[in-house]
This record gives C-alpha cells, sequence and structure tokens, in this order.
C-alpha cells in the first residue's frame, strides 16, 4: 500500500482540473430535474462538496440525503440491499415493493453521478483517462505489484482502474468523488476487493493515512523455498486492509524476487555500490546516490517514488532487512 499525499501540488491541480470539468455537467443534470426533494438537496455548493470533500466527509453526504428525503432512510437503505441478495423468486411482496422503491432513488442518483457509461467512457470530454494521466500513479496503490500506467497516444489504449473505495453501488452519490477514486490494478480492484464496503476507523484509505505500519519480510518455507510475510499490528486497520486485499496470499506468486535479492546480498556490498558508482560516473558525473540504487537494485529508494515501479516498497523493506541499504 501506497499512502497519497493530498497537500502535494500534483493532486492539488488534478482535483481542480476534476472539479473544473465535472461541476457544469453536473450542474446542468441536477437544473434539468423535476422540482422535488433531490433537486433541493443537490444545490450548487453540495455538488461540489460531494466532488471534493476529503474521505471524513463524505459518508455525510450519503447519510444527509437519506435523512432529508421523506419516507426514505437508511435502515430501509442497508435493508434494500439485503433484499437484494434474496433469489428474487423467493422474495415477498413487501420485499419487492421496497426493493422497487430505492432502486428507483439509486438510478436517479446514478444517472445524475454518472460513472459507468459517463466518466468512464473514453469519448467523455473529460474522463477517466484525464484524471489517470493527472495522478500520474504507475503502480496499483493497494499492492504496487502491476504497473497502471495510462497510455492515450495515439488513442486511449490503457489506464489504472479506479477503485471505489466507498463502493458506488452502496454509494451512487460519492462515484464522481474525487478522493473516492483510488488508482488501482484490475485485481485489486474487482477480483479481490470487489464491493467490499470498507471503513475509516478500521482500513487503510490511501488518501489519509500517511504513515503505514508495515513492512515485508521473508522466512525460510522448506529447504531453498522462501515466502514473503508482511509485518504489521494484529487487528490493525493494516491488518484488516492486508487481509481485505489478500496481500500475503498474491505476493506468493513473487516468492521468485526473494532468491534474487538473497543472491545480491552476496554478490554486492558497500564496495560495489562504490566501484558502480565510479564506473557510471565516468559516464555521467551527475548520477546521483538514489538513481545509483535503482540502477543496481530496480527499486526506488524514497517512498514518494515507489509508485514508480512495481514491487518498490517490497523490495526496498527486504533490502534492508538483509543490511544491503
Amino acid at each position: 500500500m501506497i499512502p497519497i499525499d493530498p497537500d502535494s501540488f500534483k493532486i492539488k491541480v488534478a482535483l481542480k482540473v476534476h472539479l473544473d470539468n465535472l461541476t457544469p455537467i453536473l450542474f446542468g443534470k441536477v437544473h434539468a430535474l423535476e422540482a422535488g426533494q433531490l433537486k433541493e438537496f443537490l444545490t450548487d455548493q453540495r455538488i461540489i462538496d460531494i466532488l471534493t470533500d476529503e474521505p471524513s466527509h463524505l459518508e455525510t453526504h450519503h447519510n444527509q440525503l437519506l435523512e432529508f428525503l421523506n419516507n426514505y432512510s437508511r435502515a430501509e437503505w442497508e435493508t434494500f440491499f439485503n433484499y437484494k441478495r434474496i433469489v428474487k423468486r423467493n422474495r415477498t411482496d413487501e420485499q419487492e415493493e421496497l426493493i422497487t422503491k430505492y432502486q428507483e432513488l439509486a438510478s436517479k442518483i446514478e444517472t445524475i453521478f454518472k460513472y459507468k457509461g459517463g466518466f468512464e467512457r473514453k469519448t467523455s470530454p473529460y474522463s477517466t483517462y484525464d484524471l489517470a494521466e493527472n495522478l500520474d500513479f504507475q503502480t496499483c496503490v493497494y499492492c504496487n505489484r502491476i504497473y497502471t500506467k495510462t497510455v492515450r497516444n495515439p488513442s486511449k489504449i490503457t489506464r489504472p482502474e479506479f477503485d471505489h473505495w466507498f463502493p458506488k453501488g452502496t454509494y451512487p452519490l460519492l462515484a464522481l468523488s474525487f478522493y473516492n477514486l483510488i488508482p488501482s490494478c484490475h485485481v485489486c480492484n474487482s477480483s479481490v476487493k470487489g464491493s467490499t464496503v470498507m471503513n475509516l476507523n478500521n482500513y487503510i484509505h490511501p488518501y489519509v493515512d500517511k504513515s503505514i505500519n508495515m513492512s515485508f519480510s521473508y522466512r525460510l518455507k522448506k529447504y531453498s523455498k522462501y515466502e514473503f510475510q508482511i509485518i504489521r499490528p494484529l487487528n490493525s486497520k493494516e491488518d484488516n486492509t492486508i487481509k481485505a486485499f489478500k496481500l500475503e496470499e498474491i505476493y506468493l506468486a513473487h516468492e521468485d524476487e526473494i532468491k534474487d535479492l538473497l543472491k545480491i546480498k552476496k554478490l554486492y556490498s558497500i564496495d560495489y555500490i562504490i566501484k558502480l558508482k565510479k564506473l557510471i560516473n565516468q559516464v555521467d558525473k551527475n548520477t546521483s546516490t538514489k538513481e545509483i540504487y535503482r540502477l543496481a537494485f530496480g527499486t526506488h529508494i524514497n517512498e514518494s517514488d515507489f509508485h514508480k515501479r512495481p514491487l518498490s516498497k517490497m523490495k526496498k523493506d527486504i533490502l534492508k532487512e538483509l543490511n544491503i541499504i
């Protein structure tokens, strides 16, 4: 997991572009609504807040909407999702009635804050491709295993997926909220997390948790066989998040990296780094120690650069444990 600094210049610019492009669209959709409580709730300022509020304030908008609307409630909203899990032929008339009532509300909200078929579309004037390019995260924020680079020339080819930290199905009002769109890989977004509902008290949020108490380590599984382990406090936010994204299980696919790092331990030394730097300086005297480490170990030494290469967090933790750096 890699924290995202919300105060960085890059993120602030991306937030402003997000707001400037989406507010005219959302204003127009809401102003076109028939008079009613939903329209009353979605004032221009409320729309701006929904798009830009920090994660700790986002859920409040969802809750306040259900409290604002007559004949709707948060309790029934949760019941609505429970009823939807029941096979249709086994539902009672009462259950079907409540599902119809809340599905109609959800559909109205989804039409306004339209992600799929709207913001997600390549043809949208401002889309997920623009947001991905502005954020410029090169690997998945959650696992740091897979490149998530954005390629838009000569056409829009690939970009990271955006995980809705508060799932858009459960929180349709937050489908376009800037701090609810986390750049991630397909495995973390769809295959692992899916629609898991998280909360800020029990799970890591990349924009909220600046200091994440976890580190990669390794252990001997059997003769010449090693496996990763992730050190973290038990029953902590880190522990819950690691389990939710099945990071230890997923990293089993990279056990060969441990062998490579152990070989580095045998072959490399401080003397080696010094010699390597001297050799490189013959070609480029401006090469920094940071660049030397990247060339030698295929990783970044600064946490702020971890997103630029897959496995950077893991490699640095293991290199430190082996006393190589």
